[in-house]
């Protein structure tokens, strides 16, 4: 037995091989027409892509983005992400970094949250300055820190830091902005005059919100932070204003009468400097005619002296005031509070005191007004002040009959009524009547779902003055004024 091996010929002036056994097959001839090709989705061109997402809601959208990584890299367009809330804690760091690299230099509304306690958050809160300082699409910067105190070249990793640095990377995120807040950033409230110069100098008409108040971190002792009255007169267009009582004066009020929009003037007080001159109720009378439709929000932080004589100093009568927050003050000033009814019956929508709970001798105040026979000025207020529709009152005991008294008065007009459980003084000597009463009454008189804060819900510097810390509490309610 015998194997044959084929062998294979092949010539070399032809295109064509004759192959047999193993050898390769001969290659077959190129047809004459063109290779069609299958398009692919991920191969579609940019402006198809965007005509694509224009007909998608936002949900829609980024789903639609996980098609591939072309179709991702187009969702990021700036016309898509108008405004981004950029929030930046020590839990999130890395998706703060990814918005920060993405949208930093795009979008036009950023909204900052930021830890400013934490090292990593405000490496990453100068990162994302920097990115926005050149962004030309940005229009409105809003800055919401955790706490008041911003201390860069405490924490900053890179030495070279310091807060004149940080300042000169925020004030070139300025040029085009037409609302801008410090976040009450007692740092930030040194360069105010800077701030209105450059916003001044580049389109100062279309500024509509300007946020320069701020919250101290050492209310015993702190750097005045005011300007020029007349740097605030370019901007004829504001809408809302927040500033600081330091810079309030008659003068002040006057440098705003071309602003014939401005709908909310905001001011903090912490302290009343040496030689404040102060305002007259002939100013914000003429103030009052300038702009018929601006209210005033008062807002009065760790003022454990002037909260005394508030009354007598700084509320005016002729004030178109319209809430008045007081934020651990130590202290409930009755004056104040029989002075609201008085003068402020058309305009008062809201009254927020609130201080740690305690049994202190100040805790009792409403009780010793009560055994004096004088009228207790929250039912006083609920009677005559015919918009208000916030009560809140923290820190201080109060009857359970004057808060049904309250909720008879207004009605379903009162959207809110807050008061910790612990502070209600009951009138009945059987507890589960006397509760159970008051806890239909309240409800059927407002209208709405009721029931006093339970103690594990307050925040924990309410229930514990060294347990917390106060900015964690009254940061987003003051920095809420401005929206």
């Amino acid at each position: 037995m015998f194997t044959v091996k084929y062998r294979c010929d092949t010539d070399m002036n032809s295109d064509n091989s004759a192959c047999f056994g193993d050898c390769p097959k001969p290659k077959k001839s190129k047809p004459s027409e063109e290779i069609c090709t299958i398009p692919y989705w991920a191969h579609l061109p940019s402006i198809v892509i965007h005509d694509i997402f224009d007909l998608l809601n936002k949900s829609d959208r980024q789903n639609a983005s996980s098609v591939c990584k072309n179709w991702r890299q187009n969702v990021f367009h700036p016309k898509w992400w108008p405004e981004v809330t950029f929030k930046i804690q020590p839990y999130n760091i890395d998706r703060a970094k990814f918005f920060t690299s993405v949208f930093g230099k795009i979008v036009s509304v950023a909204r900052v949250q930021v830890n400013t306690l934490a090292p990593e958050c405000t490496d990453e809160f100068i990162t994302l300055l920097e990115a926005l300082s050149e962004n030309n699409n940005l229009k409105e910067l809003i800055i919401e820190p955790t706490h008041c105190h911003f201390n860069i070249s405490r924490y900053h990793s890179k030495s070279s830091y310091n807060i004149q640095n940080v300042i000169n990377i925020l004030k070139r995120c300025l040029p085009n902005l037409s609302k801008f807040s410090i976040g009450c950033i007692e740092d930030f409230a040194h360069y105010l005059d800077e701030y209105l110069m450059i916003l001044a100098n580049q389109q100062s008409e279309k500024v509509t919100v300007l946020g320069l108040a701020s919250v101290k971190d050492n209310p015993n002792e702190y750097e005045d932070s005011y300007f020029e009255c007349d740097l605030i007169k370019p901007f004829t267009n504001l809408k809302v204003l927040s500033i600081d009582f330091d810079q309030l004066s008659d003068n002040f009020l006057s440098c705003l009468d071309d602003a014939k929009n401005l709908e909310r003037l905001i001011v903090h007080l912490h302290g009343v400097r040496d030689g404040h001159p102060g305002t007259t109720n002939a100013a914000w009378a003429d103030f009052k005619n300038q702009h018929p439709k601006c209210e005033l929000r008062l807002t009065v932080i760790h003022s454990y002296d002037e909260i005394k004589v508030l009354h007598e100093t700084v509320l005016k009568g002729q004030m178109p005031l319209t809430h008045l927050k007081v934020f651990f003050c130590e202290n409930i000033n009755m004056g104040v509070l029989e002075f609201l009814p008085a003068y402020y019956t058309e305009t008062l929508r809201s009254i927020m005191w609130v201080d740690s709970l305690s049994n202190g001798k100040e805790s009792w105040s409403f009780l010793t007004s009560h055994y004096d026979n004088s009228p207790d000025p929250l039912i006083m207020m609920s009677w005559l002040c015919k918009k208000l529709e916030e009560l809140v009152l923290y820190g201080y005991k109060y009857c359970e009959e004057n808060l049904v008294a309250i909720a008879r008065l207004r009605g379903d007009k009162l959207k809110k009524l807050e008061v910790a459980k612990d502070d209600i003084l009951l009138s009945n000597s059987d507890y589960n009547l006397s509760y159970g009463n008051f806890m239909i009454d309240i409800p059927l008189h407002l209208k709405q779902p009721w029931a006093p804060t339970k103690t594990a819900n307050l925040h924990p510097v309410i229930r514990n003055p060294t347990a917390g810390d106060s900015d964690e509490y009254l940061l987003p309610i003051v920095l809420a004024d401005l929206h």
